[in-house]
């Protein structure tokens, strides 16, 4: 019996769990197949909905969950934290026990690193994990007028287009509320450009400045003071602000780090086409997890479920796997309440984002509610954002 095991109970791990399943039972491969999932959370949170938690355009709840309601019967789950991976004896970890395994698909995301800015955490907010949002969502609906500054702290992070989407929806947001006149939003970015992507940084500067945003590029930020209530950058410069909104700087997970497979900051060395860990045909890495030159998004994440699940497959079947990823990204980018464009890429194809319209905004929003079954539980693969 071959046994995949799955590390890490995200939107990769989730999504590729559904897919082995279901391509397994089709193939009457599921009796000389065991699949285990470690992950040690009881929830899986669709992350996206973040963004929208703050604005009142989500509910809370609506953000997640259990894992129990997304893993189809015969699959294992193992609720440990996992402590250290040898792939040299083909052999993952826990505090409990250790799981061997014959394929391994390690989709331990990325995570926020709050320990390299002193203060970050404490006097900063984000919306890049439910307990930020939420933290978030009360200092939004308590704030009545000042400087805002919302930026990013670090590349890489994960959905590129989010701190820009809530920039520009806060416009909207207090424009609607009759405050527009008592808030300045000031947008801070590490980059030479609105984003990183040049195409998609000349579609939003424009939006940006006419609805009154202020940039300041090429903000590598330091460190802040909140007791004079400013951020300051390695540049030298110096913004002040009432509310900062500040995207952490990300490192792989800790598992990675302490087992010694990803670089400096924790990302896997990853073959670009065949998603396996360099050095290791038994190993695939997808999602966040990667060092590949590709956004940190959910969409990658299921364009190379779809990858691994048919290279694993063909390789139980005794065939030469065939499956290659080529780099592709879809996802829509809410440009204001009421609009939105999309991006589609690979590594080949730069995008050629359409103007904003209603319609992509609309569709973000049903998406919102569809994850749960359409992207988490397979039903339609190859379609998340």
């Amino acid at each position: 019996m071959k046994r995949i095991v799955i590390l890490g109970g995200g939107t990769g791990g989730i999504i590729t769990l559904n897919r082995l399943h279901q391509k397994l039972r089709h193939d009457s491969g599921e009796k000389n197949t065991e699949i285990i999932l470690i992950e040690p959370s009881e929830r899986h949170y669709y992350q996206p909905g973040f963004l929208f938690v703050p604005l009142g355009l989500m509910e809370p709840w609506e953000t997640y969950r259990p894992v129990s309601t997304l893993i189809p019967e015969g699959v294992k789950w193992i609720r440990e934290k996992a402590t250290l991976i040898d792939p040299d004896n083909r052999v993952v970890k826990t505090s409990e026990k250790e799981i061997k395994y014959d394929y391994l698909i390690i989709s331990t995301g990325s995570h926020l690193d709050y320990d390299s800015i002193p203060g970050l955490k404490e006097h900063t907010h984000n919306f890049y994990s439910f307990e930020s949002t939420m933290r978030f969502k009360k200092a939004l609906n308590e704030f009545k007028g000042g400087d805002i500054v919302i930026g990013v702290a670090g590349v890489p992070y994960k959905c590129p287009p989010a701190p820009i989407e809530m920039t520009l929806m806060l416009a909207d947001y207090f424009k609607r509320a009759g405050l527009s006149d008592k808030v300045n939003i000031r947008y801070i970015y590490p980059l030479p450009r609105v984003f990183p992507i040049e195409s998609v940084a000349e579609l939003l500067a424009p939006i940006m400045e006419e609805r009154g945003i202020e940039t300041n590029l090429m903000f590598n930020l330091e460190g802040l003071d909140p007791e004079k209530r400013e951020i300051y950058s390695l540049e030298g410069e110096t913004v002040k602000y009432d509310l900062a909104i500040i995207i952490p700087p990300h490192k792989g997970a800790q598992v990675i780090i302490d087992s010694g497979l990803g670089d400096r900051s924790g990302w896997i060395p990853t073959d670009r086409h065949t998603l396996n860990m360099k050095g290791y045909d038994d190993v695939y890495v997808i999602g966040d997890a990667t060092d590949l030159p590709v956004s940190k998004a959910g969409s990658v994440a299921d364009f190379q479920a779809e990858v691994v699940t048919s290279r694993i497959l063909s390789d139980i079947e005794g065939y030469t796997p065939m499956a290659r990823y080529n780099g592709r990204v879809m996802c829509f980018v809410v440009t204001g309440l009421g609009e939105g464009t999309t991006i589609v890429f690979d590594y080949d194809n730069p995008p050629k984002p359409n103007p904003p319209n209603f319609a992509c905004y609309w569709l973000k929003l049903m998406y919102n509610k569809l994850y749960w079954t359409l992207t988490a539980k397979s039903i339609l693969p190859g379609v998340i954002v």
